[in-house]
């Protein structure tokens, strides 16, 4: 097994991203072209922009804003609201927060499997975290086969929060990868430590043990290993 404790990169303007990938140190992690945490602010709004051959997964952490895509009037998006675009041809989308506020989101892009074709498509669904766990944890599922948004990517994700110290056991596999972002508190994945702004990028591991104190809040993003014939090529979230 092997986890790799990859520090957050902050670009600041109107809008504050702190980028897991790609970085410096994380130039590449196929099928992931980028994972990112932003803020945005009411200062500037953002334009569409386009994806290509690609999946767009967004999450909500907190504040209010829209989420739009081409031709279509713009949607209101709260905490736990989640977005899936996939574009396997081009696909536009755009999230603003609303006046005068501030919305949080996390967003993984994904290169969708090669020789994929069909229409861009974006699901929605409004996530509600479950009951405390005996783990400790609990967890809010946003995209898998037991999350309300399929993926065409393979991708899984969930929202882990803790409510007391605990540990929770959470599966891999040695033919897929995991990224552990951590957005408030501090945590371990098995021994290494994990702070806030931080992602351990997962490989070759059968499963993790994420442990973590009351109020430690993480997101997990599982995908199958991508074979060098796909062609990660997205753009910005």
């Amino acid at each position: 097994m092997t986890v790799r404790i990859v520090p957050g990169e902050i670009a600041a303007k109107d809008t504050t991203a702190r980028v897991v990938l790609p970085t410096v140190a994380l130039p590449k992690f196929a099928p992931y072209e980028r994972v990112a945490e932003t803020i945005a602010r009411s200062a500037r709004r953002l334009p569409l922009h386009k994806h290509q051959a690609s999946e767009v997964l967004t999450y909500v952490i907190e504040g209010s804003g829209t989420y739009e895509v081409a031709d279509a009037p713009p949607e209101s998006i709260a905490p736990g609201a989640a977005r899936m675009l996939t574009a396997p041809s081009n696909g536009s989308h755009a999230i603003n927060s609303g006046e005068g506020q501030t919305i949080r989101y996390f967003a993984v892009v994904a290169a969708l499997p090669a020789g994929g074709a069909g229409a861009t498509k974006v699901q929605s669904a409004q996530v509600r975290e479950s009951p405390p766990q005996p783990d400790g944890s609990a967890v809010a599922r946003v995209a898998g086969p037991n999350g309300p948004l399929k993926s065409a990517a393979g991708l899984e994700c969930d929202a882990v929060r803790f409510v007391e110290d605990g540990t929770s056991f959470r599966r891999v596999g040695h033919d897929h990868t995991l990224i552990c972002y951590a957005l408030s508190g501090r945590g371990h994945v098995d021994s290494d430590s994990l702070e806030v702004g931080e992602a351990a990028v997962v490989t070759d591991a059968s499963g993790i043990g994420l442990q973590g104190q009351a109020g430690f809040r993480a997101i997990l993003v599982r995908a199958p290993r991508m074979t060098a014939s796909a062609k990660p090529t997205g753009s910005g979230v």
